[in-house]
């Protein structure tokens, strides 16, 4: 039966009234009853099964370690648009579910592989586990079957013995048994089966085919391994000077470019260098950094690996990405349940060879520190893995599936310089980086392949996406697909404000195509490829509408130009910067404040665009370097001169004048200040880079 199907007869009987009708059905309660229904423009006979009442709610309970286990509810089953079952979990308890992040509210799928449909099967699979025995649990979300996780948990050393709850149909009352099951030690896990496999538990887990294919992996790509350092020039886009190591993949030999982690150059200033096989060591240049991911690319001259006294040229390779072109775009994405390893590249060289599972899909979001404006991201599904690597390795790695086919990358996470003690990795898709290297590959400019919507998306539950007016075919699609494949998605955050009369998205609206595509993964959202307005199909106020918005190219947003005057880092906003910003349509934008400076005395430490200058309009950098040189005192050298030779001890006035400077804050909040420029202790200069990813920082004097 479908929503709008008009019942025509039951039975044979045709048109029923309503009370024979029920009458009908109270009669064949457990048994099949025959339907005459007119759906879709026809006449057609359905067949659907009479439930009891008694089965509304659940009528057997498992408590066992700690948590309560029961078949899933009808009052549950509402939730969802698909037809699922399962054991539901009530209560995760605090043992049951040890090592692993997996809380009540979710339906449990299948055990070591073992599709798990109802509470007696469960039970049945559990007969067969030791308490010691590692349990492999796949479980999805009941209020959206999409959203799998796979982990792996142990039942607690010190818990109740299990409990099996009955409820008597005839009675009413509760019976209570004991339930003997994960009570044996020794016995091993059941072979998987239906497809699933199992996460790597420990070494007596894993296959020697599956250690070898590994072994053999990490040999390949050994010399892909590069050790990273960078400090940065001067402080910049929030970030302060900034001393960093860590690891990454070479990924274009030949161009000479390589793939890191963000945390690496969060300064866009750093001076960076790259070390080959622990022996030679070369400059870098900041080619890429995404603005959507946590990665950046960087770009070393390769002709400078070429000496005479070593031959680490010939012994470098990259990282084989072929594979993903050979496939599908769904078939490139890890699925939850597949199985592979980690190759975890090391600071220091080398590599830790880890054999794991794909554990659970999410979307990523962090929040943004408020003192240093770091890289916020959002619009991202990442990927975690059981079990994961040492957390005292590198800050990049590869995950392999079994076949020793890269599919994505393990990196770590860029953290607020607040805290710096934390530690936390997620999984990437590396279809995601392809059209980046690609254009690396081909050009020396700064790709241009990002350009978004400025608005933050949320993926939906299908119970929330019919509530908000999406169609009953878009759900029914949706429900039938794979969880990797497909989504909805709707407008959660506006990013970048738009000036008033320009059409946008708005907060609450569902966008459900972008021109004739469905959009049915983040990526199709998260970043467009084609330029200009785009096009877009979306749900609003429970109405399908069309609209036509900007999109914004993300190209050039990078940082190339600083400029320091009067105690001020001034440059073109950052991306976190606009994302903050009341008015993001300003150009001129003062990231750092130097402690004790003119600025920071009348502002202490408030980040701010710049509008004006001694009266004059500032636009862009240009006016504001224009500016410094012509309020600049002409009187510092002889001033530093006399006071050098001693001819100035006391008296005299320091080179330097008031000016006033127009602001506005993050907030939209509109200041003046006055300040002195103090032109000998605060001299202006600036460093800036050319277009050319290969270009490196240039400094010179105001």
């Amino acid at each position: 039966l479908e929503v709008g199907d008009i019942v025509v007869g039951v039975e044979g009987r045709l048109n029923p009234a309503f009370t024979e009708l029920f009458e009908v059905i109270d009669s064949l309660v457990g048994r099949q009853v025959s339907l005459r229904v007119f759906s879709h423009g026809e006449f057609k006979t359905v067949t659907v099964g009479v439930m009891d009442l008694y089965d509304i709610t659940p009528s057997q309970f498992l408590c066992i370690g700690g948590a309560i286990l029961h078949n899933l509810s009808l009052q549950l089953c509402f939730y969802s648009s698909a037809r699922i079952t399962g054991v539901y979990i009530a209560w995760s308890g605090c043992g049951f579910f040890l090592n692993s992040d997996i809380g009540h509210r979710k339906v449990i799928q299948a055990v070591n592989g073992v599709s798990t449909p109802d509470l007696p099967t469960l039970m049945g699979v559990l007969q067969h586990v030791g308490r010691d025995d590692p349990i492999v649990v796949k479980v999805i979300d009941h209020r959206d079957p999409r959203d799998e996780a796979v982990f792996v948990t142990r039942v607690p050393p010190l818990c109740f013995p299990g409990q099996v709850f009955t409820r008597s149909k005839v009675t009413g009352f509760w019976s209570r048994e004991s339930f003997m099951g994960m009570s044996r030690l020794g016995d091993t896990v059941p072979a998987l089966g239906n497809g699933f496999e199992q996460p790597a538990i420990s070494d007596s887990a894993i296959s020697e085919a599956a250690v070898d294919a590994a072994v053999g992996l990490a040999q390949s790509i050994e010399y892909a391994v590069v050790s990273i350092s960078s400090n940065s020039a001067c402080p910049a886009s929030g970030q302060y000077n900034l001393t960093e190591t860590g690891n990454g993949f070479i990924v274009c030999k030949q161009r000479g470019i390589v793939l890191c982690s963000t945390r690496l150059v969060r300064n866009p200033t750093s001076i960076l260098s790259i070390t080959f096989l622990g022996l030679v060591r070369v400059s870098a240049t900041l080619a890429f950094v995404h603005p959507l991911y946590p990665v950046a690319f960087l770009k070393y001259n390769p002709v400078r690996l070429h000496t005479a006294d070593n031959d680490v040229d010939r012994q470098l390779v990259e990282l084989d990405l072929s594979s993903l072109g050979n496939v599908a775009a769904a078939n490139a994405r890890l699925v939850v349940g597949s199985r592979g390893t980690v190759l975890m590249g090391k600071a220091n060289g080398g590599l830790e060879v880890v054999p794991t599972s794909v554990s659970g899909r999410r979307q990523l979001s962090t929040n943004t520190c408020s003192a240093c404006l770091d890289q916020r991201f959002y619009n991202t599904e990442v990927f975690s893995l059981s079990p994961e690597p040492d957390s005292s390795a590198g800050d990049l790695g590869v995950v392999c599936d079994t076949a020793s086919h890269i599919h994505g990358l393990w990196v770590r996470l860029p953290c607020c310089y607040h805290d710096r003690t934390k530690k936390n990795y997620v999984g990437l898709d590396m279809l995601l980086l392809l059209p980046a290297l690609e254009s690396l590959r081909a050009s020396d400019v700064s790709p241009d392949v990002v350009r978004v919507l400025d608005v933050e998306f949320k993926r939906l539950t299908l119970e929330t996406a019919k509530v908000l007016g999406v169609g009953y075919s878009h759900i029914r699609e949706l429900a039938q697909a794979s969880p990797v494949q497909r989504g909805v998605f709707m407008v959660c955050n506006i990013l970048r404000k738009r000036q008033p009369d320009i059409v946008s998205l708005e907060v609450g609206d569902v966008v459900l195509k972008v021109g004739d595509k469905r959009a049915w993964h983040m990526d199709d959202l998260a970043c467009l490829r084609d330029s200009g307005d785009a096009v877009l199909t979306v749900v609003r106020n429970g109405k399908e509408i069309l609209l036509t918005v900007p999109t914004t190219s993300l190209a050039g947003k990078h940082t190339r130009r600083v400029i320091y005057w009067a105690g001020m880092f001034i440059q073109e906003p950052h991306l976190t910067a606009l994302e903050q910003a009341s008015c993001p349509w300003l150009n001129v934008f003062s990231s750092v404040l130097i402690a004790g400076s003119p600025i920071d005395r009348e502002l202490n430490g408030v980040n701010f665009f710049i509008t004006e200058i001694d009266g004059r309009p500032i636009v862009t950098l240009d006016d504001v370097a224009n500016v410094a040189r012509e309020i600049k005192s002409p009187d510092i050298e002889s001033f530093n001169s006399s006071v050098a030779s001693g001819q100035r001890l006391r008296g005299g006035k320091i080179p330097g004048r008031f000016v006033k400077v127009s602001l506005v804050k993050l907030t939209g909040e509109k200041k003046i200040v006055s300040l002195h420029t103090h032109d000998l202790y605060n001299p202006a200069w600036q460093i800036h880079r050319g277009p050319l990813i290969s270009d490196d920082w240039v400094w010179e004097k105001l």
